[in-house]
């Protein structure tokens, strides 16, 4: 934790100023402070939480699957034939979003959430 005095005509300096940045600014008695810290609280999930972030780690690892021009033809063909209809019943406008969401979809039923 330390004091921050501005050269510059900015007086208040509030949270992170870039996404990259380590800490964050702050005030406290009209001071201006910057303070680092971890950012744990991604960490501190709740079990549907991690359900949820488990399907979409599944989801993003199947997709990165589906690179060659053929998988790629096949998909366009599936997202045709199902008429843009998700295993969800959502409707939706391109293929990545369509197989995305389907993919979240199964493994969602295959895998359901208990307390």
């Amino acid at each position: 934790m330390s004091e921050i005095i501005t050269s510059s005509g900015i007086d208040k300096i509030s949270g992170k100023l870039n996404g990259r940045d380590s800490g964050y600014f702050y005030m406290r008695n009209g001071k201006q402070f910057y303070r680092t810290r971890d950012e744990t609280y991604q960490k501190k999930q709740s079990p549907r939480q991690k359900w949820n972030s488990a399907a979409f780690k599944y989801a993003n690892s199947q997709l990165k699957l589906l690179t060659s021009p053929e998988a790629k033809a096949q998909l366009a063909a599936d997202f045709e034939a199902a008429n843009h209809i998700a295993s969800n019943g959502k409707t939706y406008t391109t293929v990545r979003a369509w197989k995305y969401n389907s993919l979240i979809h199964d493994y969602k039923q295959s895998h359901p959430f208990e307390q």
